[in-house]
């Protein structure tokens, strides 16, 4: 379990990578905020997902995206939330609540409306394989997994 933990971790920082990217200085310094936390956002992610991996693969392709919103909504909450703490310059006022549904709704548009959830997805598909496979979850596809015992007991 700490390995799969330890595995969606870093499959986080790689998505805030990707992230980084996309946003292309348009987040500002409180797309940090979002950055700072993806690691959790991965762990996250890699929770919901983690049953999952025993599904056949059309449920697993569906999860992956479901997974890849649900990020991409928890990254646009902190990055809202980070941006509404910062404030203003001036400390002029303004609607925190709504800073941080701008946020959101710019990370959902920004997966949906740029295309990138074509590219995305499948990547999203190919990640939650990869972390799956290196903690030794079975991929449902019925070969024997580290955990389920040698092949000769398989075959018993």
């Amino acid at each position: 379990m700490k390995r799969y933990v330890l595995l969606c971790a870093v499959s986080g920082m790689g998505w805030a990578v990707i992230a980084f990217i996309i946003a292309g200085g348009h987040g500002g310094a409180a797309l940090w905020g979002g950055l700072v936390t993806a690691p959790l956002i991965g762990v996250i992610a890699g929770w919901v997902y983690r049953p999952v991996h025993q599904w056949r693969w059309p449920g697993r392709v569906a999860m992956s995206l479901l997974t890849l919103y649900l990020s991409a909504l928890l990254f646009g909450l902190v990055w809202g939330i980070t941006d509404a703490l910062q404030g203003l310059p001036g400390g002029a006022s303004r609607g925190s609540i709504e800073v941080v549904y701008q946020c959101v709704l710019s990370s959902l548009f920004g997966v949906t409306a740029s295309g990138f959830v074509v590219f995305l997805w499948p990547l999203a598909h190919l990640n939650h394989w990869l972390v799956g496979h290196l903690a030794g979850h079975d991929d449902g596809s019925g070969l024997p997994s580290r955990r389920s015992g040698s092949v000769d007991q398989e075959k018993q």
